[in-house]
């Protein structure tokens, strides 16, 4: 397999130790085998500990299909332009101006008058912290949002399902609960959620989520979707903060058709999750996510962490990285702490690149 792109590589891993704490100095392996010096950008610029993304002027528009994992610290945002002009956002990132800013710019840009899809994997802050302010001032078609028997719980993702909930009253937008078999469909892509099971399974992650006053933060974070977009071939996968468990549910659900006869039913092809091009680590890197049986399988291409270079928490964990080379030692690892936004452009022949606030290069697709 020829290495086209350019980002942390596994000779990175052979060479050196990576720690991420704030401020620290690595040394990496660029594509082309010449020793690059890099500082993970100490981007922490708003209150709170999930950090603050890296806002730049520099914003050119693409009007052809794009895939934008946004800066915005420790957390999630990610911007998509489909190629017939459709939009989905998928989540939103911790509350502050900057990271606000950050997601606006790309919804005045290409969504207009309506964001066609929202996408909010699950109740934490860092996912949800601006979903409020983006669900009062944009319309929004279809919101895709977690079964939560008591929303008033999870604050501020309370916030944001009120102001949607009184939105699809209105009859301006339509509330689709995340689960297994959910489609979003174009000419030319398709989406669809591979987990979590339905809210009425017997091992629905809701149930888990939905029995506790508190639920520990593992229940909550399996509510995320992984979603699978394929776009001319060149296939994504997303994981919100997904954890071993729902791993192993998505696969199954793949493993036994159910996914297939979702997708075969909208007239598209079946799923490949072979070499998958564009994996988004789940959880920002952390230990308890993106594990050996997901990562053999799909053996990524390209992966994108979103995290903060101030984090708190060790993300990206060592053994998150050691996972991921494990499974292929070739891929091309993006942590936004290092190249601020990363938008993958696909043109109308399948010809993927990637473009970050560092360099421009074509990316390696399976």
């Amino acid at each position: 397999m020829k290495k086209r792109g350019f980002a942390l590589s596994a000779e990175s891993l052979k060479r050196c130790v990576l720690t991420v704490l704030s401020a620290v100095l690595l040394s990496f392996s660029a594509c082309g085998g010449n020793a690059l010096s890099v500082v993970l950008r100490d981007n922490d610029k708003s209150s709170g500990v999930y950090g603050g993304g890296e806002y730049t002027d520099d914003f050119e528009i693409y009007e052809g299909f794009s895939v934008n994992y946004l800066d915005v610290g420790n957390g999630d945002a990610i911007f998509i332009r489909f190629a017939d002009g459709k939009t989905m956002l998928i989540d939103c990132g911790a509350k502050s101006d900057l990271n606000l800013k950050t997601v606006k710019r790309y919804l005045d840009a290409y969504a207009k008058d309506c964001l066609d899809y929202l996408v909010l994997t699950h109740p934490d802050g860092d996912h949800t912290g601006n979903a409020a302010d983006i669900a009062e001032n944009y319309a929004i078609g279809r919101a895709y949002i977690p079964y939560l028997l008591q929303p008033e719980n999870f604050d501020p993702y309370c916030h944001a399902y009120n102001a949607i909930k009184e939105k699809a009253a209105a009859g301006e937008t339509e509330i689709v609960y995340s689960a297994l078999g959910k489609t979003v469909c174009g000419e030319d892509y398709y989406a669809v959620f591979l987990s979590p099971n339905d809210k009425d399974a017997d091992d629905s992650a809701y149930t888990d989520v939905n029995s506790s006053a508190e639920p520990n933060s593992d229940d909550i974070n399996d509510v995320s979707p992984i979603i699978y977009l394929d776009y001319k071939g060149v296939r994504f996968i997303f994981t919100g903060d997904a954890g071993f468990s729902q791993e192993k549910v998505a696969l199954n659900n793949v493993d036994i058709g159910l996914v297939d006869r979702f997708v075969t039913a909208k007239g598209k092809s079946e799923i490949n999750l072979t070499d998958v091009d564009f994996l988004k680590v789940s959880h920002h890197g952390s230990d308890k996510a993106s594990g050996d049986e997901f990562l053999q399988r799909i053996t990524p291409v390209n992966a994108v962490i979103s995290v903060s270079g101030s984090n708190n928490y060790g993300h990206p964990d060592g053994s998150v990285l050691s996972r991921i080379y494990a499974a292929n030692e070739n891929c091309n690892v993006y942590l936004t702490s290092e190249y601020g936004t990363v938008s993958v452009l696909v043109d109308g022949n399948g010809k993927a690149s990637v473009k970050t606030a560092e360099t421009a290069k074509t990316a390696e697709t399976s």
